[in-house]
C-alpha cells in the first residue's frame, strides 16, 4: 500500500470534523451537518469523503472505540494497523488478517489487535482459525461479554452445537440481558429444527426462549436494533389469538426501525421478509396497518415487486374476511378464501368447482350477491371474473353446472380409489410457494446472516 492514502489522513476523524476526543455524540452530529453544508460533495468530494468517513466512523460506539484503540497503539504498529483497517474497507479481510497476524507476532500482548484480526478470519470465512483466536482471547479475558458471545457465534457456524451451548450458558451468565447472546441462542434452535424429528417441539422451544429473551432484554437500549430479531421470532411464534400482543411486538420494531440508524433498517428489512415468507396473508390481515407502517419505514422495500404484492395481497385478505360481517354467503367467502390464498393444494381446483356447482345450482339467491360485489368489492371480483361474469350472463347454466359436477365426480372416484389402494397414490409435485432465496440474501429465518452462513450452510 502507497504511503500516499496516509498522506491523505493527515487530520485524525476529530480534527476532521473539529471537535475533541471527549466530545459528546450530539456535539459530533451538529459538527458534521455543520460541515457538509460547508463542503458539498459537488464542489469538495474529496473533503465531503473525508468528513463522511469520519462521521461514520464516530458516531458508532464500537466504531469508536476500535478508532480510538489504534490511538495507544506502539508508534511503529499504527500504520501496519491503519493499513490492515484499510484493506478491511475494501473487502479484503484475507489480506488484513495478514497484517494483523505480523502485528502480533512483534506485540503478542495487544488484544485490541487481536479482537481485530479474528473478526477478518471470521468475515473472510476462516471459522476454525477464528475460533483459535477467540479462544484465547476469553482465555486472557475471562469476564470479556463480547469475546464470548463472537466465540460461540464462532461454534454456532462450524456446527459444533455443544461447544455452542457450554458457551453460551456461559455468556448469559456473564450478562444475562446480553441481546447477541439471546439471538444465538434462537438461531442454534432454528439450525436443530432442520434435522429435529419433531419439529413442533422445536417450534414450542424457539416461542419460550424467545418470550424468556424478550423479558430479559426489556430495559436494554444500547444497540435495540438486536431486538428486532427477537421480535419477529416472537411475531412468527405466537399463536394467532394473540392479537394485542403480536401487533405490540410489530410496533416495536417499527419504533426502532424508526429511532435508529441504517443497521436498524437493514434488521427491519430482514425481519420483514421472514415475517412475509413465515405467515401467508390471511393471518397478517389483523396486523395490516402496522406492517404498512413497517414498509413504509423501508423505502428500499418500496422498490420490490414481490413485496408490494403481498402487502395489497394481505390488504385484499382483510377485506375477504369482512364479507361475511358485510351480508355476504359463506360459499362466497370460502371461495374467495382460497382464491387468494398463497399456499396451493392439490385438491383447490376441486374445491373450487364445487363451490362454483353450489353457486350456479343456486343461481337466484347469489346472483344478487355477485352483483353486489362487483358494485362493491372489485378487486375481490377481478380474483375470479372470468367464471363470476359467465355466471351472470350465461343463460346455458346446465351445461356450466355439469362441467363442474363432472370436474368433482372424477376427484371424487380418485379419492375412493387413492382410500382404498393407498400403493396408487400419485407423486405429489411441491411447488415454490415463495421466490427462490438466493446465497447472499438475507436469511429468512430472521438472523441477520446471510443465507449461505445461516439456515443453508
Amino acid at each position: 500500500m502507497s504511503g500516499s492514502l496516509f498522506e491523505e489522513e493527515k487530520l485524525s476523524h476529530y480534527q476532521t470534523l473539529g471537535v475533541e476526543k471527549t466530545a459528546a455524540d450530539d456535539e459530533i452530529k451538529r459538527s458534521y451537518f455543520s460541515m457538509v453544508r460547508k463542503f458539498q460533495p459537488g464542489t469538495n468530494p474529496e473533503k465531503f469523503k473525508q468528513i463522511r468517513t469520519a462521521y461514520e466512523t464516530l458516531k458508532d460506539k464500537q466504531k469508536r472505540a476500535e478508532y480510538d484503540a489504534i490511538g495507544e497503539l506502539p508508534g511503529a504498529v499504527a500504520p501496519l494497523f491503519n493499513e490492515a483497517q484499510w484493506f478491511d474497507h475494501l473487502g479484503r479481510h484475507g489480506k488484513a488478517a495478514e497484517l494483523y497476524r505480523t502485528i502480533l507476532k512483534r506485540h503478542p500482548e495487544l488484544d485490541n489487535v487481536r479482537e481485530q484480526y479474528a473478526k477478518s478470519l471470521m468475515v473472510d470465512e476462516k471459522i476454525g482459525k477464528a475460533i483459535e483466536v477467540w479462544e484465547e482471547l476469553c482465555r486472557r479475558n475471562l469476564s470479556n461479554v463480547q469475546y464470548s458471545e463472537k466465540l460461540a457465534e464462532c461454534y454456532l457456524d462450524r456446527g459444533w452445537h455443544k461447544k455452542f451451548e457450554v458457551e453460551l450458558k456461559r455468556t448469559l451468565t456473564l450478562d444475562p440481558s446480553s441481546l447477541r447472546a439471546w439471538s444465538l441462542t434462537i438461531n442454534g434452535i432454528v439450525r436443530k429444527t432442520r434435522t429435529a424429528a419433531d419439529p413442533d417441539t422445536a417450534f414450542d422451544e424457539i416461542k419460550v426462549v424467545t418470550l424468556k429473551a424478550i423479558k430479559a432484554v426489556k430495559d436494554v437500549k444500547e444497540n435495540e436494533w438486536e431486538k428486532i430479531h427477537l421480535y419477529t421470532h416472537a411475531v412468527i411464534t405466537s399463536p394467532k389469538e394473540d392479537v394485542g400482543v403480536v401487533a405490540g411486538y410489530l410496533d416495536e420494531i417499527a419504533r426502532i426501525i424508526r429511532d435508529g440508524g441504517r443497521t436498524a433498517r437493514e434488521e427491519g428489512m430482514t425481519s420483514l421478509l421472514a415475517i412475509f415468507n413465515g405467515i401467508p396473508s390471511y393471518r397478517l390481515c389483523p396486523f395490516y396497518n402496522e406492517v404498512k407502517k413497517i414498509t413504509d419505514l423501508l423505502p428500499e422495500l418500496q422498490k420490490s415487486n414481490s413485496i408490494r404484492v403481498k402487502i395489497e395481497n394481505i390488504r385484499i385478505n382483510c377485506e375477504i374476511e369482512n364479507l361475511m360481517e358485510k351480508g355476504f354467503s359463506k360459499v362466497l367467502y370460502d371461495l374467495f378464501s382460497l382464491l387468494a390464498s398463497e399456499f396451493e393444494e392439490e385438491d383447490d381446483e376441486f374445491e373450487i368447482a364445487a363451490m362454483e356447482f353450489e353457486i350456479l345450482k343456486n343461481r337466484n339467491t347469489y346472483n344478487p350477491q355477485i352483483r353486489r360485489l362487483r358494485e362493491e368489492f372489485p378487486e375481490i371480483y377481478s380474483l375470479h371474473s372470468v367464471f363470476l361474469n359467465e355466471a351472470l350472463r350465461t343463460k346455458d347454466h346446465e351445461k356450466m353446472m355439469y362441467q363442474r359436477s363432472k370436474k368433482v365426480r372424477k376427484y371424487q372416484q380418485r379419492t375412493d380409489f387413492i382410500e382404498e389402494h393407498p400403493e396408487s397414490a400419485p407423486v405429489i409435485t411441491v411447488h415454490r410457494t415463495e421466490p427462490k432465496i438466493g446465497r447472499n440474501d438475507p436469511c429468512p429465518c430472521g438472523s441477520g446472516k446471510k443465507y449461505k452462513k445461516c439456515c443453508g450452510a
